[in-house]
């Protein structure tokens, strides 16, 4: 398991990270209207998966036919203010 760092106050957060042998491209937006963060993940340029809501204990990755594992919201729902902070994003690797 690896504790992906993300950091509080931004409403927009774009960043690179490798994962195994996967290097990945994460957007995350802050839809106010609805109250969640919304998630974009690519590699090489080509979309994992786009608009996936971050919410505590769903794998974001849940359903697609990939090999980059598992990625959960771990602690408290998310927000601008709390994100990294009262919660933590894990990657499992593929068993």
């Amino acid at each position: 398991m690896i504790v992906i760092p993300l950091s509080s106050g931004y409403a927009f957060q774009r960043f690179r990270i490798q994962l195994g042998s996967h290097y990945l491209v994460f957007r995350l937006r802050w839809l106010t209207r609805f109250e969640y963060f919304c998630v974009d993940i690519l590699e090489n340029g080509n979309p994992v998966v786009l608009g996936r809501a971050l919410h505590p204990d769903v794998n974001l990755l849940a359903g697609l036919n990939t090999d980059i594992g598992a990625l959960y919201l771990r602690g408290d729902s998310p927000t601008v203010s709390n994100l990294g902070v009262n919660n933590k994003l894990e990657w499992i690797a593929d068993e």
